[in-house]
């Protein structure tokens, strides 16, 4: 059994509803859990806010907070994951940022890293981790990274 589905069995199980903000990762997380049957039992809303613009529109970041941590941060990847969880009634809240390559758009951030925003009964965490590969090899195991850490924080 994959990781998405043994995820998925746990959060229906404990009638838990998640919801996410993507950038990095560009919506993946959540296809992967929407793949199991009963998703919709768990799964709240999912923005994937790819671009500076759309992490200010739709989620109300502040572009200050992004020129002065830069939108692969761990301050935004939190601010993400506060304002979806302002905007739902969700459990469980995750956030993605981060650069994948093949070119660094922020000079000072590493291909590779990505730092995520999580929250769970209204405790916060955020980390920042480096996955090697190849562009989708990077979105992937960050999903991968993710997918576990939740399974075993629940």
């Amino acid at each position: 059994m994959k990781i998405n589905e043994k995820l998925m069995i746990v959060l229906m199980g404990k009638k838990l509803k998640l919801s996410a903000a993507e950038s990095v990762t560009g919506g993946k997380l959540i296809s992967s859990l929407i793949e199991v049957p009963g998703a919709s039992k768990v799964i709240d809303r999912s923005f994937i806010v790819y671009s500076d613009n759309a992490k200010t529109e739709l989620l109300g970041i502040d572009p200050k907070l992004i020129e002065a941590f830069g939108a692969v941060s761990e301050e935004v990847a939190l601010e993400m994951a506060r304002k979806v969880k302002a905007m739902t009634n969700a459990d469980i809240v995750i956030s993605t940022t981060g650069e994948a390559g093949p070119n660094a758009n922020e000079t000072d951030i590493q291909i590779g890293t990505v730092c995520f925003g999580l929250i769970i009964d209204g405790q916060e965490q955020v980390f920042k981790k480096m996955f090697a590969g190849d562009r989708l090899g990077i979105i992937d195991n960050a999903v991968i990274f993710i997918l576990n850490d939740l399974f075993y924080r629940i």
